[in-house]
């Protein structure tokens, strides 16, 4: 098992658990307001999302092609968390934090793209 597979379905799951045992402050992580239920079942939401999306990566298989297209996959959800996020609340720090995660995840896609080059 790819050590870049593991990496990027543990992170996705962890914050997937974050959500669990602390939902404010993944809101506030997401830079959304803490006390606002609406905002709180986003960020649940959200966040689960990312851990059933690391499920997948966990159980994709070991194909270097296979891999690599479901993690970067993985990885354009961040983007598009970020994006929204500003367009909806306005930038904030917080969206540099989803930014951060994409190219994390993303550069975990490119490493198991070139790995068996």
């Amino acid at each position: 098992m790819h050590v870049v597979k593991l990496a990027a379905a543990g992170g996705l799951i962890g914050v997937g658990v974050a959500a669990l045992v602390a939902p404010r402050t993944m809101a506030a992580v997401f830079g959304m307001p803490t006390d606002d239920p609406t905002a709180l079942a986003y960020s649940r939401a959200a966040c689960l999302r990312d851990a059933i999306i690391g499920g997948i990566v966990l159980t994709t298989p070991d194909e270097p092609e296979a891999l690599k297209r479901v993690v970067l996959w993985a990885a354009a959800i961040g983007l598009v968390d970020a994006v929204l996020l500003a367009a909806t609340r306005g930038p904030r720090w917080q969206h540099a934090l989803h930014l951060g995660g994409f190219l994390a995840v993303a550069l975990l896609g490119l490493t198991i793209a070139h790995r068996d080059e």
